[in-house]
């Protein structure tokens, strides 16, 4: 292949999908309570999203809870460059969603101390798009992601004071993007690259958790300190068969970009360890504040390359070096409830970016940055409360994507509403059920 052509097929292949399926930009919504409080909430569990931030946690939830969780992203970004003063990205609102599942296993020798859960949320996803005469176009100029994950759950508790919980994790997620690619020809300046494809991954969720110290009398003050550790593993993302498009490809090059041939690829999502406390005062049935904190560790380092093997011999494979880093995320939240009925939320985290200068496409400049977040919780009954949380991000940094020879400097605003309605019900009374039982025995 001489050297024209390699330079063509870089074009053509870097900065597609891969940023976007490593894990684009992790969705750090899973749960209203958590979200209003930072997203620090492994070492306190006290709802249905336990499922999701420490399965362990489940052992302090009695009877069946059920969160219904909806978030509507508003994101603005907008770039300059050398040659031009501003540009908007045109990405719309993005609105993941979660259902959770936390609940007590009936007639079982174990019912006091095994849990189940279930869960189904976007963990992770990604959408932009610029004007189609943008500066950027042979970089990137449309992108989506989309991806669900379903986890099966158990939870028991090895001692009055420590749990542990598993859950066994399906991902499922799909994507597109189309850029330009540059060419020289006499018939036309610019062709035009789509890829589309799917693919499934396997992983798993673990955690342990502890209350490992109580202090004074539920009857007056009491203070309660307790300790979650939580590791949701990587996920290989298995991309087979995906299909990709080519327009406007001068005659010359046809062979080398059909208007239709398939690719296969490998994209691992990260893994997330996270060591979470909390310490909670309460005044009997009055008042109660809670302190937490999580230190998150993402590992993002095991996205080190994205490989393309297409199906047409001609079509030339690429590999692309994204030498991104594992981070450390650290994050604060409070929560002040009165009567077991009103909840006020603060909380905020610090995100480093995984991306080196060099390294970062202007569909996703990763930025490190200190967000806020707050939310209020109203309990309307024994069997239903709502959970409301307000997410601001906003962050500049000025770096460039080397192997394009582009520049920018990046202002990002995110704005998230966040909305959650929970449902308890009430599990059959076991002691009840033997009662009688053995009434009609005797009967």
């Amino acid at each position: 292949m001489s050297y024209s052509m390699k330079k063509i097929a870089l074009c053509v292949f870097l900065s597609l999908p891969m940023l976007c399926m490593a894990g684009g930009f992790q969705l750090n919504v899973q749960g209203i309570k958590a979200l209003s409080m930072g997203g620090a909430f492994t070492g306190m569990s006290s709802d249905a999203s336990a499922v999701f931030y420490n399965p362990a946690g489940m052992c302090n939830l009695n009877d069946h809870n059920f969160s219904f969780g909806l978030n509507i992203i508003d994101p603005y970004v907008s770039l300059q460059t050398p040659e031009t003063a501003n540009i908007d990205q045109t990405s719309g609102k993005a609105t993941p969603f979660y259902f959770y599942y936390s609940g007590t296993l009936l007639k079982n020798k174990f019912d006091d101390k095994l849990k189940v859960g279930f869960l189904v949320n976007n963990q992770f996803g990604s959408a932009s798009s610029f004007e189609d005469d943008w500066q950027g176009r042979n970089i990137i100029q449309n992108i989506s992601l989309k991806t669900f994950m379903f986890q099966p759950t158990l939870s028991y508790q090895i001692h009055e004071k420590l749990s542990f919980g598993a859950g066994f994790v399906l991902a499922s997620g799909t994507f597109n993007t189309e850029k330009a690619v540059p060419l020289a020809s006499g018939s036309t300046t610019e062709g035009k690259a789509r890829l589309e494809g799917s693919g499934t991954g396997m992983g798993y969720n673990l955690g342990l958790f502890s209350q490992f110290l109580t202090l004074g009398s539920s009857d007056s003050n009491q203070t309660k300190f307790s300790a979650g550790v939580n590791y949701r593993s990587s996920l290989p993302v298995e991309l087979a068969g995906g299909d990709a498009v080519f327009t406007d490809i001068p005659s010359s090059l046809v062979s080398k970009f059909p208007a239709s041939t398939t690719f296969d690829s490998k994209i691992t999502l990260p893994s997330v360890f996270t060591f979470g406390l909390s310490v909670k005062h309460s005044k009997a049935k009055k008042w109660a504040v809670t302190f937490a904190y999580d230190l998150n560790l993402t590992g993002w380092s095991s996205y080190d390359s994205l490989n393309f093997d297409f199906a047409n011999a001609e079509t030339p494979d690429s590999k692309t070096f994204q030498d991104w880093e594992d981070v450390l995320t650290h994050r604060f939240g409070v929560d002040f409830t009165l009567k077991e009925k009103y909840s006020v939320r603060l909380g905020a985290y610090y995100d480093n970016t995984p991306m080196k200068d060099g390294f970062v496409s202007p569909h996703l400049p990763g930025i490190t940055q200190l967000a806020w977040t707050t939310g209020f919780g109203y309990r309307i009954n024994d069997n239903l409360s709502l959970d409301f949380a307000y997410l601001r991000q906003n962050a500049e940094r000025e770096t460039g994507l080397d192997a394009s020879n582009f520049t920018a400097k990046y202002h990002r605003i995110v704005n998230a509403y966040s909305f959650a309605l929970n449902i308890k019900l009430k599990g059959k009374n076991k002691e009840k059920i033997t009662k009688m039982s053995i009434e009609t025995i005797t009967e």
